[in-house]
């Protein structure tokens, strides 16, 4: 995998020593995958360096952004889930309605400032 953006990108550009220098990689692939899931792999499709320099700039802040929540918080919240039970023999779903509250980021397990980057760059909705 091709990352977005690089080490030195999150340390020099960026300006973070959030994330242990060794695990940096690590989390920025984690959090492009975040970024390309609620993106729909549009950045994929279209390829990163396709988009214009408004696009970049604003992706590459939200996966440094999502990298040090993921590292903070880890990859997926269980608490942010909406089914609080569920049988297996006749099948029973039971749904959380305390999260209505919650904003469309906390739902999706994302730092609130990476969410605004990637909706600014109009790959996160629905195709126009």
């Amino acid at each position: 995998m091709t990352l977005y953006v690089n080490k030195e990108y999150y340390s020099n550009t960026f300006g973070s020593k959030n994330i242990p220098d060794e695990e940096i990689e690590k989390y920025l692939e984690l959090a492009q995958e975040k970024i390309d899931s609620i993106t729909y792999n549009r950045i994929v499709a279209i390829g990163f360096d396709n988009l214009t320099e408004f696009q970049k700039e604003k992706i590459s802040k939200a996966i440094c952004y999502q990298a040090e929540y993921i590292f903070q918080n880890g990859y997926n919240d269980e608490n942010n889930r909406d089914i609080s039970s569920y049988s297996v023999l006749d099948i029973s779903v039971s749904v959380d309605d305390s999260n209505n509250n919650k904003t469309k980021a906390q739902k999706l397990s994302m730092s609130e400032i990476a969410y605004d980057y990637i909706h600014k760059t109009g790959l996160d909705g629905k195709i126009r």
